[in-house]
């Protein structure tokens, strides 16, 4: 059963919203630790999978788990199963085979399957690996990176692909702890319920927008194929993770707020999403601004902001 979390809609100083801020990170970075220190507690820890929808916060808790493995004298070798995908020629190829006209960068049929299970089962093979470095801007694998361990390091793999059936399937020839992020609760904010879906679409139209250059229109655009995928090839397989961490945090439509109201402001009134935009201009519109400046320097919600 999903949580509501209630947040403050008035606040008395500027003061009590930074103080408000940390005691939510403060909250949230305990969970946090609770959850890494178990992971590590488990001796035969060789492989873990970080996986959770687009917006959760995947990179915070991987630092996270890399720093609580490190204070125990072990070595993390962080492994994007981004970097498994095709070539875009291949995608593209692919795509008009399925009759689409865009890559689905969230399919499973976009990572080389092949090429993933050589590189899990050295892993319990050989002291070096080679794994390949996929460039966002040419499509393409730019390079490679060669990685010498010892039977002490620690893989983990991180992506939203993680969960995947087919990804899963390699992975369980030989063993590995999952651990599962995204935002689980509900907020109640000004009268207002937001869910943890909504959440995570203002979360990327920001994180888009502030640091990607990408116009909100583009996120809202591909929303419904982020959520199709989603639907069809996480959700259904979250439960079967070891580890759960909820991201949500009390206080961060306060901080998504301001850059909302600019970024959602420039769509066109011609635009489909104008409606869209309309709507949640006026849910948010009884919430105080919180300023990103009272965030923690190792804030996961710098990753939005």
């Amino acid at each position: 059963m999903r949580r509501i979390i209630k947040a403050p809609t008035v606040f008395c100083d500027e003061e009590e919203k930074k103080v408000f801020v940390r005691e939510c990170e403060a909250d949230f970075e305990r969970r946090l630790s609770e959850t890494a220190a178990k992971i590590c507690a488990a001796e035969d820890a060789k492989v873990i999978t970080l996986s959770g929808p687009t917006c959760s916060g995947k990179t915070t808790a991987a630092n996270k788990i890399i720093s609580e493995f490190g204070s125990r004298g072990k070595r993390v070798h962080v492994i994007s199963i981004d970097d498994f995908y095709y070539d875009k020629e291949i995608l593209h190829k692919k795509s008009e085979q399925n009759g689409k006209g865009e890559i689905d960068y969230d399919s499973a049929d976009t990572i080389d399957l092949e090429s993933f299970s050589e590189f899990v089962d050295k892993i319990f093979e050989s002291r070096e690996l080679v794994c390949p470095v996929f460039d966002f801007k040419s499509g393409k694998r730019s390079s490679y990176r060669r990685i010498s361990c010892s039977e002490n390091d620690i893989f983990l793999f991180e992506g939203i692909q993680a969960i995947y059936p087919e990804v899963r399937e390699i992975l369980d020839t030989h063993g590995y702890l999952s651990v599962y992020i995204s935002p689980r609760s509900a907020i109640e904010v000004g009268g207002e319920l937001f869910e943890p879906n909504e959440i995570r679409l203002l979360r990327r139209t920001v994180r888009d927008c502030h640091f990607r250059g990408t116009p909100a229109e583009f996120t809202m655009k591909i929303w419904k194929s982020v959520r199709d995928n989603e639907e069809r090839n996480i959700f259904p397989y979250e439960n079967s993770c070891l580890f759960y961490i909820d991201s949500t945090f009390a206080y961060e439509l306060g901080v998504l707020k301001p850059y909302l109201e600019e970024y959602l402001a420039a769509l066109s009134e011609e635009s489909r999403y104008r409606e869209q935009a309309d709507k949640i201009l006026d849910k948010i519109k009884g919430i105080e601004n919180i300023s990103k400046e009272y965030l923690l320097p190792n804030s996961l919600y710098k990753e939005f902001v």
